[in-house]
């Protein structure tokens, strides 16, 4: 029941996000209790189903900077307009900045969201979600007890290995990633 609230809260937090269009996204995330660190301009890869795109990398600390979940984000938007959509994001929620940085055996979480009350440390949720590509809006891939691959963080270089992601339905998507953070 605990994952289910925290992923209703982390929906509600995303598309309070997206209804928020005349405000920026640190002023929108900051009425979320999000602080969203944009300072430099990053950018990572990452790949399903054969398809390979980069974008830009934000970071997201859920609450307390030290103590609150860490989220690593790459989102690739190359607008091809409404008949050929273009978006992928992949987001990386670590149970803290710390943990992402030095834990030396990280795993993939059993679920869509990471979560925020009693975290386990080593412990990361992965998120495909996007439109086009043979993705579907409103249709994310997670973690499950199916997935299989390998996860490793490195001199602040994300790397995913054959990361296997399902979606509620059951279908697939195997990912692999470089993201600097």
């Amino acid at each position: 029941m605990t994952k289910s609230i925290i992923a209703a809260l982390l929906l509600l937090i995303f598309f309070t996000s997206c209804k928020n269009n005349n405000k920026t996204t640190n002023e929108t995330a900051a009425l979320n209790s999000i602080k969203v660190d944009e300072d430099d301009t990053k950018t990572g890869s990452f790949s399903f189903d054969g398809k390979s795109v980069e974008g830009a990398v934000s970071t997201q600390y859920f609450g307390d900077k030290v103590k609150g979940n860490f989220s690593v984000l790459c989102q690739h938007d190359n607008d091809g307009g409404a008949e050929n959509p273009n978006f992928a994001l992949l987001q990386i929620t670590f149970l803290n900045e710390s943990d992402a940085i030095n834990n030396p055996s990280l795993k993939v979480f059993n679920g869509p969201a990471l979560a925020m009350s009693d975290p386990m440390p080593g412990l990361a949720s992965i998120t495909l979600s996007g439109r086009g590509n043979g993705l579907a809006s409103g249709k994310s891939f997670f973690g499950t007890g199916k997935t299989t691959g390998s996860m490793s963080v490195s001199d602040r270089t994300i790397t995913l290995k054959d990361i296997t992601l399902y979606s509620r339905e059951g279908a697939m998507k195997t990912v692999n990633a470089a993201i600097n953070f």
